[in-house]
């Protein structure tokens, strides 16, 4: 299904639909790329990843630009498949998460209004966005520097009072300010249960020994031996990526292996390294896989002593 929406341009000048190339020719260009970053947080919890797009990818992005009007005022208008009928395969998966997946009948659009809303309220817990989605974000002060437009106006496709968002200067400071308080992605090692996988949106989910969960994403080439884990005990070595509250976003896997004698030390959510530590987090009672146990006559083991110094500077 294509549905239709519009978005209107600020400016205390008429221009009689004879509009300025060169701010639109930047609007034009960030828009998809925003669409497609908002559509792929919501749907794979990463903005954007190295290697092929998947094709539902590009079907749900695929913004068509159908003809300009308004009287004084300069409308654009646009089509955009929803995401059901772009992303069926997606759609027809069962969910992986406990958070609610988007309706189908919404568009990329309708995902990007969430995107300013949030970046608007400096929602720094958002799931909205992702630092790389922030960055991007953030190119859209091209438009205003380059002509007369003093914001512009996105209609969502669902009917309420919060479906129209304004995105101006102050939105893209708020970006950059989101963008520059996330900490950076750290290397980690976590030990877990392996009970969920997408492999449609190549995502996974973590259940760790204290009962916290964590989302991850998997590269493409690990993809046929993760059936075997599935529901076991597995190691991951990989990069946190974390929001601008400092919470852990995402897990981004190199390799998921194996961990069924590995250590409760690793099952920890990781900790941004300029956050601060609260103590609670230590306080774990003992078992066979934890405290002690976990250490008395299997360390030093075949772990190496660079191994072993990122393990005490996760968890110091």
């Amino acid at each position: 299904m294509i549905v239709k929406h519009e978005i209107s341009l600020d400016s205390a000048q008429h221009f009689d639909g004879r509009v300025p190339t060169r701010p639109l020719g930047f609007l034009l260009a960030e828009l998809p790329v925003a669409i497609r970053g908002a559509v792929s947080m919501a749907l794979r919890n990463r903005s954007k990843s190295p290697g092929k797009q998947p094709s539902w990818l590009k079907r749900a992005s695929d913004l068509r630009f159908t003809g300009h009007g308004g009287n004084g005022a300069t409308q654009l208008q646009f089509e955009l498949p929803t995401l059901e009928g772009a992303a069926g395969e997606v759609y027809s998966q069962r969910q992986l998460f406990e958070e609610t997946r988007p309706d189908g009948k919404l568009t990329g659009l309708d995902l990007l209004v969430k995107v300013v809303r949030d970046i608007d309220a400096g929602q720094a817990n958002s799931n909205a966005f992702d630092p790389q989605l922030l960055r991007e974000f953030a190119k859209f002060r091209h438009f205003f520097k380059a002509g007369p437009f003093s914001g512009f106006r996105i209609s969502g496709s669902v009917p309420d009072a919060l479906c129209e968002v304004r995105v101006n200067r102050t939105t893209t400071e708020n970006a950059i300010r989101l963008y520059g308080r996330t900490p950076k992605p750290q290397r980690v090692r976590i030990v877990g249960n392996l009970d969920g996988l997408q492999a449609s949106t190549q995502r996974f989910s973590l259940l760790l020994d204290s009962g916290e969960r964590i989302a991850g994403v998997y590269p493409d080439d690990i993809a046929d031996r993760l059936g075997g884990l599935w529901q076991k005990r597995v190691l991951v070595l990989g990069t946190s990526v974390f929001r601008a509250s400092g919470n852990v976003l995402r897990v981004e896997a190199e390799s998921i292996d194996d961990g069924t004698n590995a250590p409760t030390l690793f099952s920890t959510l990781p900790i941004a390294s300029n956050s601060k530590l609260d103590p609670n987090r230590l306080r774990k009672s003992q078992g066979p896989r934890s405290g002690m146990a976990a250490i008395m006559g299997r360390w030093p083991g075949e772990e190496t002593e660079e191994q072993i110094e990122q393990a005490l500077e996760h968890v110091s």
